[in-house]
């Protein structure tokens, strides 16, 4: 029961994650595409996204193992 609530708690914070990482990417793709922010904006965007999506792996990768979110190995 506990790795299937640790498990959930790693699913919840991929979701959350990648919500507080892609959106902000995608807002910022908007505003380049408006002519609102210069183009090379995209160089951060990519960042972000290249990070975000590592987290949300690295979250998805412990969702699989049972492994709650702030620990390493399992309880």
């Amino acid at each position: 029961m506990r790795r299937l609530f640790d498990g959930f708690a790693s699913l919840l914070a991929a979701i959350i994650t990648g919500i507080v990482g892609f959106g902000p990417a995608w807002f910022a793709h908007l505003a380049i595409d408006a002519g609102v922010a210069p183009a090379w904006g995209y160089v951060v965007i990519a960042g972000l996204v290249i990070i975000t999506g590592i987290m949300v792996m690295a979250f998805l990768r412990k969702t699989f193992d049972g492994i709650a979110p702030l620990r390493e190995r399992r309880r």
